[in-house]
């Protein structure tokens, strides 16, 4: 994160490696009682598809859930390797 703007903005990093969830729990509470609003860096593997007649895009996740969102949402995409069967 660029040292500057974390500290004008108060920002703070949270690295899932770095942070028991707890930690991470606190923090989003902390933000939503108190209205804040976040930027929220989220790792997703799934299948991924357009979603119909909306721009947006659908991902399935494990468990059969699906997310929503838009495009200018993504940072980042990485093709997962198939397992061998």
């Amino acid at each position: 994160m660029d040292e500057l703007r974390s500290q004008v903005r108060g920002e703070h990093a949270m690295i899932a490696a770095d942070a028991d969830v707890s930690s991470v729990n606190s923090r989003l509470a902390a933000a939503a009682e108190g209205g804040e609003t976040l930027e929220v860096i989220l790792v997703l593997r799934g299948k991924v598809r357009r979603a119909v007649g909306s721009g947006r895009w659908r991902i399935q996740l494990e468990g059969r859930r699906v997310l929503t969102f838009q495009a200018d949402c993504v940072l980042a995409t990485t093709a997962v390797a198939r397992r061998l069967r």
